[in-house]
């Protein structure tokens, strides 16, 4: 087991596939505005959390953008998530990025402004976007399938491998 491990995270196309982001109406937190996250993604993420003594979770998704660490730590309560989100990264779109062709680019940046900022040397990053031309591979594992997000045959070994 490792301490100080720290995850980016994104939600959709990690933790929420599509079929809850386009489809998921039934089961809508009015309160907060959003969708359940997939059961068995959240499932296979707790089992990965398993595996850490104390992982330290930074929003690296979008959501960061829309809700507060506090908020999204009921969000995570809610879809029965076994951690809580510790901070955010910084919000870079608007400011050194504006094209959504540029979205990829502006995600790993805002992650590796905050690893760099923190010092962080122990971490992996898990988004459905492919972060892989500036994020190195020990350091990112992508959800290529948006539909199974982290629940993808493979997917937890591949994290597990490099924690």
């Amino acid at each position: 087991m490792n301490s100080k491990f720290h995850i980016f995270l994104d939600i959709d196309g990690v933790l929420a596939t599509s079929h809850q982001y386009n489809t998921n109406r039934k089961k809508w937190h009015e309160m907060y505005d959003c969708y359940r996250f997939d059961e068995k993604c959240v499932k296979v993420f707790n089992q990965i959390l398993d595996n850490i003594s104390s992982p330290i979770i930074i929003l690296s998704s979008d959501w960061g953008k829309k809700y507060s660490i506090e908020v999204m730590n009921e969000i995570f309560k809610w879809n029965t998530v076994n951690a809580v989100v510790t901070d955010i990264t910084p919000d870079l779109w608007g400011i050194k990025f504006t094209s959504l062709a540029q979205l990829e680019d502006c995600r790993a940046d805002e992650i590796l402004k905050y690893v760099h900022e923190h010092q962080i040397e122990n971490y992996i990053a898990i988004d459905d976007l492919d972060l892989s031309p500036w994020i190195s591979d020990e350091h990112f594992v992508r959800t290529p399938r948006v539909s199974e997000g982290i629940k993808q045959s493979g997917i937890k070994d591949k994290i597990l491998s490099r924690i």
